[in-house]
């Protein structure tokens, strides 16, 4: 499980600095939010825990 949890991790940072490749352009905030979204259907994290994790006035600043 531990090793799951870092594979996400991982994947997900992976993907911010892929997300300024030409032609694979997705912003901070949709790879976080595909992260976490694994994070939850492989059951390392709750839902309940997932929606406290959120700080939608960063969320807001990181989509621009």
């Amino acid at each position: 499980m531990i090793t799951l949890k870092y594979l996400v991790l991982e994947l997900t940072y992976f993907g911010f600095g892929l997300g300024y490749l030409p032609g694979r352009r997705m912003n901070r905030v949709a790879v976080a939010i595909i992260g976490s979204a694994f994070a939850v259907a492989l059951g390392i994290l709750d839902l309940k825990t997932a929606w406290e994790a959120i700080d939608p006035n960063t969320s807001v600043l990181c989509w621009e």
